[in-house]
Order: C-alpha cells, then sequence, then structure tokens
C-alpha cells in the first residue's frame, strides 16, 4: 500500500511542477495577448454642473467661445488583416486598431462634432506599445497624414502592469509624454493602478483667428499662438493593462505677443459611469484568469509538486526498507539436527 501511495504521490507531484512551468512560460503568453479584433466605445463626459468652454468655430456669426456640457465619444474598431500583414512585415505580434475620437455638446452627430480625430495605430499585442508600420495614419480636421509614427503607448498599458512611469501618446502633441504611477485606487470592486500625465501649456500651432475673438476689433484677422496643456488621469487595471477609466483636464488658449488672449477650451471629461461599469464587467474575470495563471498556479503547483514528490519519495523508500525487513530468514529445526550419541548402558 505504501508503495503504491508512494509512487502516486510522485506522479501526481511531477504534473504539478510541470504544470507550473507550462503556465508561467507557455500558458501565460498564449492568454496575455490583445485581440486582433477589437469592438469597443467608451464615452467621456464633463461633471453634472461643471460647464465646459469651448471655440465653436461653425457658429452662425463665425468663430465664438461658448459654454456647456460636453461629450467625447471614442470607437475602436481592430482591423483583422492589417494585423495579420503588420506582423508578417514586422515579425512580431502586432494588432491594428482603426480609433475614431470625437468632442462635441451632447447629441451633436460626429460629421457636426467640435473636433475629431482617426487614427489608425500599430502596436504589439504583449506590451501595447505602439510599433512603425507603414500603414499607420493620422487624421484631424481633415488633414490626414500617412504614414505615420505613432510612440509610446496608445490604447493600453502592458500586461502586468509595473508601479513605474511609462510614456503614453498624447494626439495634440503629436508625441509620447511620461504617465506617472500616482498609488493604488479601486473601482467598482476592481483594483487599479492610477496614473497622472501632466502636460504643460505648449505651443502647438500658429493660426489666423479674428481680432475680436482675441479682443483686437480694430484687426480683421490676428496671427495668434495656440497653446494647449492637459492633465490625463487614467485608471489602469494592472494585470490586463487595460485602461478603466479615463480622465482629462485640457486647457487651450490663443496668445498673441505671449500673453493669454483668449481660452478656447477649458474642459474636464471623463469616463462616464456606464463605460466604468461595463469595462469592469468585461475584464474583472480575464484579470483574475491571468493573475492565477501568472502567479497563482506557478507557485502552488511548484510548492505542492515538490512536496509531493518528496513524501513520494520517502514512502518508497520506507516501502523498500519494510520489504528487506520482513525477507524470511531460514531456522534448523529439530529433525535437520544431527542425532546424539547413544548412552545406554552395557
Amino acid at each position: 500500500m505504501g508503495k503504491k501511495t508512494g509512487f502516486a504521490a510522485v506522479v501526481i507531484g511531477a504534473f504539478l511542477l510541470v504544470l507550473a512551468v507550462l503556465a508561467k512560460t507557455y500558458a501565460y503568453d498564449q492568454l496575455a495577448v490583445v485581440p486582433l479584433d477589437q469592438e469597443s466605445t467608451t464615452v467621456s463626459k464633463t461633471a453634472e454642473g461643471k460647464d465646459a468652454s469651448y471655440l465653436n468655430v461653425a457658429a452662425p456669426s463665425g468663430p465664438v467661445i461658448e459654454s456647456g456640457p460636453l461629450e467625447s465619444r471614442r470607437v475602436v474598431v481592430g482591423q483583422v488583416e492589417a494585423g495579420k500583414d503588420a506582423s508578417d512585415e514586422l515579425d512580431k505580434d502586432v494588432a491594428v486598431w482603426d480609433t475614431l475620437s470625437y468632442t462635441a455638446p451632447p447629441g451633436t452627430p460626429a460629421e457636426e462634432a467640435l473636433s475629431g480625430t482617426r487614427d489608425v495605430v500599430p502596436f504589439d499585442r504583449h506590451t501595447g506599445e505602439t510599433v512603425r508600420w507603414a500603414g499607420a495614419k493620422t487624421e484631424s480636421t481633415g488633414v490626414e497624414i500617412e504614414p505615420f509614427s505613432f510612440f509610446g503607448n496608445y490604447f493600453k498599458f502592458p500586461f502586468n502592469t509595473q508601479k513605474e512611469s511609462l510614456d503614453f501618446w498624447d494626439g495634440s502633441l503629436k508625441k509620447a509624454v511620461p504617465a506617472k504611477y500616482e498609488g493604488t485606487d479601486e473601482l467598482e470592486g476592481l483594483t487599479v493602478y492610477k496614473f497622472v500625465q501632466t502636460i504643460e501649456p505648449t505651443k502647438i500651432a500658429e493660426q489666423q483667428v479674428p481680432g475680436n475673438l482675441v479682443g483686437m476689433p480694430e484687426a480683421s484677422t490676428v496671427v495668434a499662438d495656440r497653446m494647449y496643456g492637459n492633465v490625463r488621469t487614467l485608471w489602469v487595471e494592472p494585470e490586463t493593462g487595460v485602461i478603466i477609466k479615463g480622465q482629462e483636464a485640457q486647457l487651450a488658449t490663443l496668445d498673441v505677443d505671449g500673453e493669454t488672449r483668449a481660452t478656447i477650451t477649458d474642459a474636464e471629461l471623463a469616463y462616464d459611469d456606464e463605460t466604468v461599469k461595463a469595462t469592469v464587467d468585461e475584464y474583472k474575470t480575464k484579470a483574475s484568469l491571468l493573475g492565477m495563471v501568472r502567479t497563482t498556479i506557478p507557485l502552488v503547483g511548484a510548492i505542492l509538486g515538490g512536496l509531493l514528490i518528496i513524501a513520494g519519495a520517502l514512502l518508497l523508500l520506507r516501502g523498500r526498507r519494510d520489504g528487506d525487513d520482513s525477507t524470511p530468514k531460514h531456522t534448523s529445526s529439530d529433525e535437520d539436527s544431527p542425532a546424539e550419541p547413544s548412552t545406554a548402558k552395557a
């Protein structure tokens, strides 16, 4: 019985050790990968009672600064064939996602939005970091650039996100800026890392504007510097690297000769509650599974497997010793003993 139990323990222990190694070296890599075919929509809104200021260039009387609630939508669609082409050309796992973002007062059609951007972005399916590929492009206010190079992370953070700064893409600057880890929070019962990307006011363009827009009615048009600043806060689920909630506090001004003459954007928009909840519902189970495969299964498998192998080996050794002790020994019987000499008297 001891030998059978010991053998079974060794076999099961070896299986658990192999499972631990495969979970760490193979299964995790198969699970921690971004899909090629993605479809999602996120909605950001100004908080109730906190109207935004914004420039409406399509107003009937000409460009004018207005105030009111704003809504920003981002629609993401995975380009499967483009992802396969990029993977073949670059010899690595690449996804290509097409994203359209636009901002407008709630209920405004996309074609009438205050601003809009469409990007075709190639990125590494494991790290989330953008890659350089000829099919990448960006289009804003009708101006398209192709090919175009993105840098840093765009849609998400890496799987197994660490508590350290990471370069994240900013579409207004057209470059990546560090997003700094600033703590751990909880959203809808899910643990998330908080990253903050601070962009100080920066000149991003020169543009001709009506003089009365910048307080210079004596001039029909004025060349003004368009300044842009932002504080972007991202709450990231660390196992998947998915952004559970995003928030932006944007400030854009028109400056003339180094002096701010008009504020054309002053808005704080954040994912609405429905977007946050839907994202948590989609990724909570995936995060738990990835965590188990990355840490729990390798750790438990290694410890339990090692203990079972040791216990099984001890049982097998004990069984061998017990078998040696129970071997029958040869003993002499009376019949085998030689006859004693006769002592009969004469």
